[in-house]
């Protein structure tokens, strides 16, 4: 195949998988932490890898036969391997994790990592399938892990009843699409856009929205994302969603352009939809992994403006460069806000709490441990986009995207969702500094979690104060090839 040695990084990730995978047949159970250090170690090797292709652009950049290797995809692959890193060291202090199962958690995690950066280099339809069967896959098993708690086995088989029926309408969307252009491959298609192939396009996005959580195709996060463990949750958050968008951007603002296919309007609708729904009902919730559910999907809507600017006629490049921005900016503030919520749902399961992801648990973390009430706040805040802190950059380069394309109602109603927000964002904040505690002991933090709070904090913390390297490294990533 062309430009196979372009994909060499994944093919790595997915080998070095397999490898951990049958690890679990050598490794004592006693032994098992071990594996996740060598899976967060083979992360970051991959993700240095990658940053070495960034540096030499001219000899790793290239377009293949299923696929194209850009600066718009290696900026994703590195989010995803970042994400993967912090997710892992969640794994480590995650105590429901069973260490005889090391070595099939950690494979599975790479594994549905490896996909992604398939999915986000993918300009083949087949390619793009393969690599969210791939995702999903592992992403089904991940969710059910902890084999003895019910509320992650309905996560895990609600996630896999709408993956399969989202799976089988993709697939579906990908024969209309083969009918009527003869091809799945997304470059240069001559056919003007007919009815068949419009109606394989959305079958498509249906598709791919299922993954991203956009509504109405979002039925499934709550009970996924509240029964699966801690660091699986984190990880579902992010990785997945920032993959896809990445995939709809590459498919809807470059191959086929919204505007071309007469989508616009949809994306509109859709974005205006996935905010609204994610911010309004998050507001009604009482546990926190349910609640930052809904504001995950909140999250996606607004990352679709972006796609709308992107995908408008004579489109700003800007928008691009909003859901580069804010996607990085997002593996921070979320897995931040994660971090902590693993940790005081950890004392709060040990100390008998009848819901230890329910707001009460939060109560008096201030008095507590007041370094992690205060870093939880950060998260909180970026997530509603308030300055100084990085969220509000996000944001507001998304929200200028959409008003210099003519789309000033739905830059508004990102807006009013953003102040709606922070209503149940402060929620969590009110029982932290406002609610008597049950218990004086200040909550520990281990290494490894301290380490991605300390990671994720300072994104949060520095590119809202200095945000011009962030910006630059995004403006030098958010071009496609061909």
């Amino acid at each position: 195949m062309e430009h196979l040695n372009l994909l060499y990084p994944e093919f790595a990730l997915g080998s070095l998988a397999l490898g951990l995978l049958v690890s679990d047949l050598f490794v004592a159970p006693k032994h098992g932490r071990l594996l996740y250090h060598l899976a967060w170690i083979i992360s970051i090797v991959t993700l240095c890898l990658i940053g070495f292709t960034i540096s030499d652009g001219a000899h790793f950049q290239g377009v293949g036969t299923l696929w194209a290797v850009d600066p718009f995809s290696q900026f994703f692959k590195m989010l995803i391997l970042l994400t993967t890193v912090l997710s892992l060291l969640m794994g480590l202090e995650y105590r429901e994790l069973p260490s005889k199962h090391a070595g099939i958690f950690t494979s599975l995690l790479l594994m549905a990592s490896a996909g992604m950066m398939f999915l986000v280099s993918s300009t083949d339809l087949l390619l793009t399938f393969i690599a969210l069967e791939l995702i999903s896959i592992s992403s089904f098993i991940l969710t059910g892990f902890e084999r003895r708690n019910p509320k992650s086995n309905e996560g895990a088989l609600k996630y896999f009843l709408f993956g399969a029926f989202s799976s089988a309408i993709m697939a579906y969307g990908i024969s209309l699409f083969y009918g009527a252009t003869g091809s799945t491959r997304l470059l240069n298609v001559t056919q003007a856009p007919g009815p068949l192939m419009i109606l394989g396009l959305l079958f498509i996005l249906l598709g791919l929205g299922f993954k991203a959580s956009i509504a109405p195709m979002h039925f499934w996060v709550p009970d996924a994302y509240e029964g699966a463990p801690t660091p699986v949750t984190a990880y579902l958050s992010v990785a997945p969603k920032i993959a896809t968008i990445a995939a709809l951007m590459r498919i809807f603002t470059l191959m086929l352009p919204a505007s071309m296919l007469d989508l616009t309007s949809l994306f509109t609708l859709l974005a205006a939809l996935t905010m609204t729904i994610g911010n309004f009902t998050a507001m009604f919730q009482t546990n926190v992994k349910r609640l930052l559910a809904y504001s995950s999907v909140a999250q996606a809507g607004y990352m679709l403006i972006g796609l709308v600017a992107a995908g408008t006629s004579g489109g700003d490049v800007r928008g691009i460069e909003g859901v580069l921005l804010y996607s990085f900016i997002y593996v921070a503030m979320n897995i931040g806000a994660f971090v902590v919520v693993q940790a005081v749902a950890t004392e709060a399961a040990a100390a008998g709490a009848k819901d230890p992801y329910g707001l009460e648990a939060f109560n008096g973390l201030a008095r507590r441990s007041f370094g992690l009430a205060l870093a939880l706040t950060f998260c909180l805040l970026s997530l509603a986009g308030i300055p100084p802190l990085a969220g509000f950059i996000g944001k507001l380069y998304i929200f200028e995207s959409a008003v210099k394309t003519g789309h000033i109602g739905l830059a508004v109603v990102g807006l009013v969702n953003s102040v709606v927000s922070v209503y149940f964002y402060m929620r969590i904040a009110y029982h932290m500094f406002f609610k008597q505690a049950d218990s004086a002991e200040p909550i520990a933090l281990g290494p490894y979690l301290y380490g991605g709070l300390a990671v994720a904090i300072a994104g949060v913390i520095i590119f809202g104060i200095y945000p011009e390297p962030l910006i630059a490294s995004v403006q030098s990533s958010a071009g496609f090839l061909p």
